[in-house]
């Protein structure tokens, strides 16, 4: 499962990006919620979260995020306007804004500014909600419609990361001990 958590999150868990999120099949890991507790209690003290926030019959989807960084993010003028227009409580604090994804998630209607959530650039959120494909002009860890190059010099860096991260979980490192030394 750190593995797993590794590839899809290495960005979050690295500092580099305010979240990322993973889906789990509930199947192949059971004892999930204990997993993640006992994974939480590892890397809490290092400002890293990771939190089910849609838990559906066969897969779990897993937000692995910074709390700094993405209270950080939400906060900005811009993803706030972004958010109280989809309903989100304008003063809400961190959790009150990850409660109301979770209730939007449970929704029929995917809800599209969770990539505020996962830190995308406000031009690409606006850009996927209003124009889908048209306009796009690069597809790497998001769908970019405004400033292509900036863009793919970071999907070049979360990649490097994701490699460096993964490799070092197939060494047989664990996570806690990766984030969690020094």
């Amino acid at each position: 499962m750190e593995k797993l958590i590794a590839f899809h999150c290495a960005p979050a868990l690295a500092g580099i990006k305010t979240a990322n999120m993973v889906s789990i099949d509930n199947e192949k890991f059971p004892n999930l919620p204990e997993r993640l507790e006992k994974l939480n209690s590892q890397l809490n003290k290092k400002g890293i979260k990771l939190e089910a926030i849609c838990n559906c019959k066969r897969k779990t989807l897993v937000m692995v995020y910074r709390p700094t960084l993405l209270e950080k993010y939400l906060n900005t003028p811009e993803i706030k306007k972004l958010l109280a227009g989809e309903g989100y409580p304008v003063q809400g604090t961190l959790e009150d804004h990850i409660e109301f994804l979770k209730t939007r998630l449970k929704n029929d209607d995917f809800p599209h500014e969770i990539g505020a959530f996962l830190g995308y650039p406000i031009e690409d959120i606006y850009g996927f909600i209003n124009h889908k494909n048209e306009g796009l002009l690069l597809v790497g860890d998001w769908k970019v419609y405004a400033n292509a190059d900036e863009a793919k010099k970071k999907f070049e860096r979360f990649s490097a990361c994701r490699c460096a991260l993964v490799n070092r979980i197939t060494k047989g490192h664990s996570l806690a001990q990766i984030f969690c030394a020094a």
